[in-house]
């Protein structure tokens, strides 16, 4: 997975000792989609088990599996797996 949002890169800056981010799978209520140029993308299909991360801010990001993108998920969409 890319890490190139904020959140990941303020994990990065809080150190190994304050980090609370980690992996984690999730569901999505209803599809997803990214706007990409003026264009919506479905990027997340409702009912699939995807992985993501849930950053120390809170934030989850994921990587699209059809556009190889990382970025933020709203967390009201998805439902996480424990």
């Amino acid at each position: 997975m890319k890490k190139y949002t904020d959140s990941h890169k303020r994990d990065l800056a809080l150190g190994d000792s304050e980090r609370t981010d980690k992996p984690i799978r999730f569901i999505p209520k209803k599809h997803i989609y990214w706007e990409d140029w003026g264009h919506m993308c479905l990027v997340f299909r409702q009912g699939v088990i995807y992985e993501g991360i849930q950053h120390s801010d809170g934030n989850v990001t994921a990587e699209s599996p059809a556009y190889g993108v990382t970025d933020y998920v709203d967390t009201t969409e998805i439902e996480i797996l424990h």
